[in-house]
């Protein structure tokens, strides 16, 4: 039937309007060709282990399983994990993954690079080198999270009020016993002997913002100032430079309406970039990097991607009007240099950026 209309438009002497081109990315900024990817496809995660080593994941496109009653119902085709080393792509066979499911995350630090997924049939494993070899886990946790960084590899699994928190071990996960009347939904180890988790605790019949440190032995609760509009920190990172940053979004989507800094000695709010989403992650210098759009535009009905980095004392932004349809999923530092990645959509093209050379 397309054809039969589109020879009926040609005949009849119709020429299609190309669509406009995208200008070029904002000034230090440039696309990078992804790798080959089936349709519907979709890039997620994104981990920069250097300026010119980096780890995209995603989705190999969509299936449609028609519906009785009409239409379909879209599922997440084959997972996309590649590396970009070299000057190109690289593809690693996924160990024991369970069938029809969808990565729910990248972690990388160092040579240390983890993935996971299907969320109720949990998927954890970690690259060796040539191929990611499953990881591990204790016979009862669901939904894991795993966060490695400069202290070593920790996870949070479960989801409402059964979480659990785990530690790599020998190359296994083992069980953390957690501080008793907290909910923990994030952890990351700054060191060895210094591991940040946050989340929500109970305080008579109502539950308060909540966070506490490790220091090899034992946990202590960290106060934590009264959070806008949010009972519940959701997010803990260390960047680079080793600042450690709290936040009630959640990964992926979720909006960062409060955002916490530690001085050394307590909590310090810090306001937030009007528009910001998503994961806490920083660049190479140490700056907190996040990314965003910018506020809604009534003149062209867009809303940009956008890129906020600190400064010490407020936002930098970078905005992406090239290409107003542009959503970004992630962003993350080259590790010793100021270059950033970052994976998103046009439409439904993905796309990748970066300001490295």
């Amino acid at each position: 039937m397309k054809r039969v209309l589109l020879s009926a438009v040609l005949a009849a002497g119709v020429v299609a309007v190309p669509a406009p081109a995208q200008a070029a990315p904002p000034a230090g900024w440039r696309e990078v060709e992804p790798p080959f990817l089936w349709p519907r496809r979709t890039l997620e995660f994104v981990e920069a282990a250097g300026a010119a080593d980096v780890w995209i994941a995603g989705a190999q496109g969509k299936v449609g399983v028609p519906l009785p009653t009409g239409g379909y119902h879209w599922t997440f085709g084959n997972p996309v994990v590649r590396r970009l080393k070299d000057g190109r792509w690289h593809e690693y066979p996924l160990d024991g993954w369970p069938g029809v499911s969808y990565l729910t995350g990248l972690a990388q630090h160092g040579d240390d690079v983890f993935v996971t997924g299907a969320p109720d049939l949990p998927y954890v494993a970690r690259f060796d080198g040539t191929r990611f070899k499953r990881v591990p886990l204790p016979a009862d946790v669901r939904r894991v999270d795993v966060r490695t960084g400069p202290g070593g590899t920790w996870a949070v699994a479960g989801q409402w009020h059964d979480r659990s928190l785990l530690r790599l071990v020998g190359g296994a996960f083992q069980k953390v016993p957690l501080p008793a009347g907290y909910l923990l939904h994030d952890v990351v180890a700054a060191g060895p002997n210094d591991v940040w988790a946050v989340g929500r605790r109970g305080e008579g019949d109502a539950t308060v913002p909540a966070a506490v440190r490790w220091n090899g032995s034992a946990w202590r609760d960290v106060p934590v100032p009264a959070l806008r509009l949010n009972d519940s920190l959701y997010q803990v990172s260390v960047t680079t430079s080793g600042e450690v940053w709290a936040t009630d979004a959640t990964r992926g989507t979720g909006s960062v309406d409060n955002l916490l800094r530690w001085t050394g000695s307590a909590w310090a709010k810090v306001t937030p970039p009007q528009e910001g989403y998503g994961t806490l992650t920083s660049d190479g210098s140490g700056r907190l990097v996040i990314r965003g759009n910018t506020p809604w535009n009534p003149a062209t009905g867009a809303r940009n991607g956008a890129v906020f980095r600190w400064t010490g004392s407020g936002w930098q932004t970078t905005e992406f009007p090239s290409s107003p349809d542009t959503r970004l999923s992630g962003v993350d530092g080259a590790p010793g240099t100021a270059a950033l990645w970052a994976v998103g959509h046009r439409d439904l093209t993905p796309v990748l950026l970066t300001s490295a050379p």
